[in-house]
């Protein structure tokens, strides 16, 4: 596409050129029949390139092999006219009015369309071959005396040749600098969503996914359930084992949650501290539920390890689900979370609760 786009001005370019060579210093009048001749042949290849051009959102996804063969061919179909209009003024006495300034547009138009195809070499090259052959060619085999010229011209396209592959080079490495860039950017983005320490998505995302999947679920009508997880007497295990083996604890933790709750609609989080969150789109109460207990027992049943120290661990879950509406404030659903996580610990801990009225009532106490 982006070589579609830098060849763009050519298409009006060659559909002009003619006339501004022959209206000016009224050669058409002098020869009608060859300016008509090449004017309108000229005019009639720009026209395709630009019907080519409009379809091409049409004809490209489908079949791009067609398409990049019809570029080609429109293309070097003009290379191919201006090439022999450009010989016939070499050696035609009737062109010969117009022999100077056809001189200077061949040498513009060489130039200009290596650079603007340069990011596919082969063709720019093969399209200045289709402008310059037809004239080297007369220079050396049909006009007597004209060598000088023909070596001037393949010099000239020599020097065009290196500057086009040099503009390739610098091409394809802006490319491979961007490339670099966005995978850098990437990179970045995914650190700016992922929590250091857990390796899991942090609040900043998790809040922002939230958001989303809310009206996702208010515009399909579908429920959505949030787990709530706090490890129980987590400041008591910093106190006694120091806070690295309750950094170690808590990605552990993690790991554990990732690997229980695994469904790809899942999006766990780290919520703070020791808190971890579950959001789980077109989840009704009960199945939230299911996979809360599921959670809970992984946690219980697998005791962290770390230099010799074992140390088993439980973990209090609240359990909220509710269908969004219009109108609601999101954040309702993770106080309600909040509540039956308060429900569990209040209830002995090791324990997942589900959200009822009285979990607020009992919050407010």
């Amino acid at each position: 596409m982006d070589l579609l786009s830098r060849s763009m001005p050519g298409i009006f370019i060659y559909g002009l050129i003619f006339p501004v060579i022959f209206f000016p210093l009224g050669f058409n009048k002098l020869q009608p029949e060859i300016s008509w001749l090449f004017a309108t042949s000229m005019l009639l290849v720009s026209s395709l390139r630009l019907v080519h051009r409009v379809y091409t959102s049409v004809i490209y996804p489908k079949k791009p092999k067609l398409w990049r063969h019809m570029f080609q061919c429109l293309s070097l179909s003009q290379a191919i006219i201006l090439g022999i209009f450009f010989a016939m003024t070499m050696y035609d006495p009737i062109l010969e009015p117009i022999k100077t300034i056809s001189f200077m547009t061949i040498g513009g138009v060489c130039a200009a369309a290596l650079i603007s195809l340069s990011p596919r070499i082969s063709i720019a090259l093969f399209n200045l071959l289709c402008l310059v052959t037809p004239s080297i060619f007369v220079s050396f085999f049909v006009i007597e005396d004209s060598l000088p010229v023909g070596f001037m011209i393949c010099i000239y396209s020599g020097y065009l040749v290196v500057v086009g592959m040099r503009s390739n080079k610098e091409y394809l490495r802006s490319f491979v600098i961007e490339a670099q860039l966005e995978k850098q950017r990437q990179e970045l983005e995914q650190l700016n969503k992922i929590d250091p320490l857990t390796h899991i998505y942090n609040r900043g995302y998790f809040n922002t996914a939230f958001d989303i999947q809310w009206h996702s679920s208010i515009r399909q009508k579908k429920m959505l359930s949030v787990l709530l997880i706090d490890i129980d007497h987590f400041k008591a295990i910093n106190d006694t084992h120091g806070h690295l083996f309750g950094d170690k604890c808590l990605n552990h933790i993690a790991q554990t949650i990732s690997a229980t709750a695994k469904r790809k609609t899942d999006l766990i989080a780290r919520f703070g501290g020791e808190e971890f969150v579950i959001l789980l789109p077109d989840t009704d109460e009960h199945n939230a539920v299911d996979i809360a207990e599921q959670v809970r027992e992984q946690i219980a049943s697998q005791p962290f390890s770390y230099q010799q120290n074992e140390l088993a661990l439980t973990a209090s879950i609240g359990v909220a689900c509710v269908l969004p509406m219009v109108g609601v404030n999101s954040n309702s659903l993770i106080e309600k979370a909040d509540a039956a996580l308060y429900d569990a610990k209040d209830q002995g801990r090791n324990k997942v609760c589900k959200y009822t009225e009285s979990s607020r009532q009992q919050q407010l106490l």
